[in-house]
């Protein structure tokens, strides 16, 4: 559901001090990507906000776009994985995945849901994580948020140390085009 990695340190908001360097946390990052991907040889990645900072700079300073690494090369993705600049359909649930950027508050998920008139999976919302429900006369459709992978106190989420909402730990598990699961983990 996007953000795969956060480019905290190439982000148009203030970078923290003690920050590493663009080059080392892009290294640190892959890192990472090289183990999930070994759990998970098969994946769809739909991108996020995050994951569009490099192009984002890019195109800020001028550079042709032509001149970044597609997602596959920069994040060092392996064959199995497909990467999907906006969405990404489950067949033949007909369930969408988006990383849910204008989608957002509690029931940002179900109300996205409801206005696409099919099951929907998004994860920009950190703090809210969840599956509800809807039905008609005709089906029953869920919009499930899946809170995130991070951990509360990282550089990168440093900034939302005194908010009230924290981020949900956990992930989500689709197994129909009318049921979701949505995991918490510690």
């Amino acid at each position: 559901v996007g953000d795969m990695l956060d480019f905290h340190s190439m982000s148009r908001h203030t970078t923290e001090q003690d920050s590493p360097s663009p080059e080392e946390e892009y290294e640190r990052a892959l890192d990472v990507v090289a183990e999930f991907t070994e759990a998970f040889p098969q994946g769809d990645l739909v991108l996020g906000n995050h994951d569009m900072i490099p192009q984002r700079q890019m195109k800020e300073v001028g550079l042709a776009g032509s001149m970044l690494k597609t997602h596959r090369e920069l994040y060092g993705l392996p064959k199995g994985w497909e990467v999907h600049p906006l969405y990404h359909l489950i067949e033949p649930w007909n369930v969408l995945v988006e990383h849910g950027i204008g989608s957002a508050g509690k029931m940002g998920c179900l109300n996205t849901a409801i206005l696409k008139r099919c099951s929907y999976v998004q994860g920009h919302t950190h703090s809210n994580a969840a599956v509800m429900f809807s039905s008609n006369y005709n089906s029953t459709i869920f919009g499930m948020n899946v809170g995130w992978l991070g951990s509360e106190g990282r550089l990168a989420v440093r900034y939302a140390k005194y908010t009230v909402k924290k981020g949900v730990l956990g992930c989500g598990g689709v197994y129909s085009g009318g049921y979701a699961e949505f995991i918490p983990m510690e």
